[in-house]
């Protein structure tokens, strides 16, 4: 009888063994004399990636990935497994895409922000559409519809771009005359004030007239010089171009200027439109022209990673997308996790400490954290007295400065994937110094419910536009405890695209009679800029394109990636601060709110664990006081932005010895 062996170690091994006994690798069909398998292509690079994490929720594998040699996709001889061994788990996956119907009010102002800002256009495009970086959160916004938006601009502005570009050159060499004569009359225009979108008045019409006018005056003026210009000469002229000679001029001037003003008008009203019909309140994101593969498979990417709990972050800030920070509004608790003092037992905390320690499970406590909140929604309380819109999330967040193979990114794709499972939270909650941090984020909206009385509407619903986000973080480590708790606001998107709110009907003469002089005030930037954006626009376009095939090649050229999300579509669009002080007045009550509700609820269930809570209760009782000024009975609330009142507590001292004051 032949002697089985191991093919790693060489040690002897037993008929019915599965694994070897001293260096634990598995017994191939071809170890026992039988059939070898034809040979498969085996990842190892993703294999070892999900062993690695495996390892993390310190339980042992049964199974070990083989090391990654120095090709990440070799041929090598298969090692069926025996019946019993489980593969490594996949605890990182893409999310999915889901539509959210209409848009909201955010995207709708950020789609018109395409229009309006093209440096915010360049910007999304260069970090989302031709990108491979991760994405940041998107509260309350679809980033799709604001992708194609963005595309949909840049083409319609260079349209516009090389369009004025062609008839500046044929102008300058055909009919230089006219084309001066073009450029004087929209300097002049540029000059008058800026259209009123909101209001109907009799400015409008006077803004025409003066328009009417100064095209008159300017072409009255240049055939008026033109003339003297001839006499003082004696009848020669110099050459101004093949068309700019004898009466044909004032025919040329016109012609170039309907040429030009169609143009400018046409994408003006092209812009408008847009906004009017397509983000309009309650509209949906509509049909648009299908880009690239390279781009469509992209935003496909995006679509799906938007919706993910997990944020793969460039920079230094791992809450990117929920806002800046509250400034002096976070705070933290770090407790011992001894055993409450019973009857007949030592109150002093130094007392019997080896013995004092109580365990308690991080999972369990978010758990109930995310119970207790989500009470205040309940559907037994009535409808006025419900937070609606609070929401709770998984917020996993990681650096985006790591290696390549990395188990939290796509080794196929590129790009980092978007979705923790739920077994990977349990374990990066158990495990909080890891290399990813889980947070459980609670969101508030402040969108007003409406109100009704007696069956009737006594006002709609009301949106603020601002999102106040909760970071709760828990960490049991070296027989303590420790809570963190970060609000973040995201303010109201900038009230420059608000535009859409305040356009007049498309069907009314008022709409049309505004883009008109829109387009001519803006006429000479317009047209002078034309050609130097052309190589502006197809610069950054050729610079994305090789961007974005540099970030697919540097897997294989690089042992590190730089693949995090570096900017947030929703707070690069953001008000600097909230526009009124109710605003402020909201923010400061739903982190108060929040607060109060996790404070209390990590109370009720370290005293149910048994856990000494006087420490717990001082801290918690220096937070709540510390946003008042206490003197006495009397509190005030700090008020301003982000105002923070210090607590100032008056009492009694007590004595080094002797009995207390009562």
């Amino acid at each position: 009888m032949t002697q089985l062996q191991c093919v790693n170690c060489r040690s002897s091994i037993a008929p019915e063994d599965i694994f070897c006994g001293v260096c634990g690798t598995p017994v191939a069909a071809a170890d026992r004399g039988g059939p070898s398998p034809e040979p498969v292509r085996v990842d190892t690079m993703a294999a070892g990636a999900a062993a690695a994490w495996a390892a993390t929720t310190q339980s042992p594998p049964a199974f070990v990935a083989p090391r990654r040699t120095a090709s990440s996709s070799e041929w090598r001889q298969p090692r069926p497994e025996p019946a019993g061994v489980v593969p490594p788990e996949q605890f990182f996956e893409h999310a999915i895409a889901h539509s959210d119907g209409p848009l909201s009010n955010s995207t709708r102002y950020l789609c018109a922000a395409a229009y309006l800002n093209p440096a915010y256009t360049n910007t999304v495009i260069r970090e989302l559409a031709a990108s491979h970086r991760g994405v940041a959160p998107s509260l309350g916004i679809d980033l799709i519809p604001i992708i194609r938006h963005c595309l949909n601009a840049r083409k319609a502005q260079l349209l516009r771009d090389i369009l004025l570009t062609v008839l500046l050159i044929i102008g300058l060499y055909l009919a230089t005359a006219p084309i001066i004569a073009i450029a004087i009359i929209s300097f002049c225009l540029s000059f008058l004030p800026g259209v009123d979108w909101e209001r109907r008045s009799l400015g409008v019409k006077v803004l025409a007239a003066l328009g009417i006018a100064v095209v008159l005056v300017v072409i009255i003026l240049f055939f008026v010089l033109g003339s003297f210009f001839g006499e003082v000469s004696g009848g020669s002229t110099p050459s101004l171009g093949p068309l700019a000679t004898g009466l044909e001029t004032l025919m040329v001037v016109l012609a170039f200027l309907v040429l030009i003003g169609s143009v400018l008008v046409g994408y003006a009203h092209s812009m408008y439109r847009t906004f009017s019909d397509r983000l309009r309140p309650g509209g949906d994101a509509g049909h648009f022209d299908r880009a690239s593969d390279e781009v469509e498979a992209r935003i496909a990417e995006v679509a799906a990673a938007q919706r993910g709990n997990m944020t793969i972050y460039g920079g230094d800030n791992p809450f990117i997308g929920t806002g800046p920070r509250l400034r002096d509004e976070d705070w933290s608790i770090a407790i011992e996790l001894d055993r409450a003092p019973g009857p007949g037992r030592n109150s002093s905390r130094a007392a019997n400490k080896s013995d004092s320690y109580v365990p308690i499970d991080p999972v369990e406590l978010h758990q109930a954290i995310r119970t207790r909140l989500l009470k205040v929604k309940d559907e037994g309380l009535p409808e006025n007295e419900r937070i609606s819109a609070l929401s709770m999330h998984d917020h996993v967040v990681g650096d985006g400065h790591c290696r390549w193979d990395s188990p939290v990114i796509d080794q196929a794709r590129a790009i980092p994937y978007s979705q923790a499972t739920s077994d990977a939270i349990d374990a990066l909650i158990r495990h909080p110094a890891a290399g990813l941090r889980y947070y459980l984020r609670v969101c508030v909206s402040d969108e007003g419910q409406p109100v009704w009385a007696r069956r009737g509407k006594v006002i709609g619903s009301t949106d603020q536009e601002i999102a106040v986000s909760a970071f709760i973080y828990v960490a049991v480590e070296g027989r303590m405890f420790y809570l963190q708790f970060v609000p973040r606001l995201l303010p109201p998107i900038n009230d420059r695209y608000h535009l859409v709110d305040r356009l007049p009907k498309v069907s009314s003469r008022e709409f049309m009679v505004k883009v008109i002089l829109h387009a001519a005030r803006t006429s000479f930037r317009d047209m002078i800029w034309a050609p130097f954006r052309i190589i502006g626009t197809v610069v950054t376009m050729i610079g994305e394109r090789w961007s974005y095939r540099a970030e697919a090649k540097s897997a294989s050229d690089y042992l590190f990636a730089d693949i995090g999300a570096r900017i947030s579509v929703r707070e690069f669009g953001g008000s600097a601060a909230a526009r009124n002080h109710i605003q402020v007045l909201d923010t400061a009550k739903y982190v108060k709110i929040v607060q109060r509700l996790v404070l209390d609820t990590v109370l009720d269930f370290l005293k149910d664990k048994g856990i000494d809570t006087s420490a717990y209760q001082e801290s918690a009782s220096a937070i709540i006081t510390n946003s008042y000024t206490i003197n006495g009975n009397v509190g005030a609330l700090a008020t301003g932005t982000h105002g923070r009142a210090e607590g100032h507590v008056h009492r009694p001292l007590a004595a080094s010895s002797g009995p207390k004051p009562s």
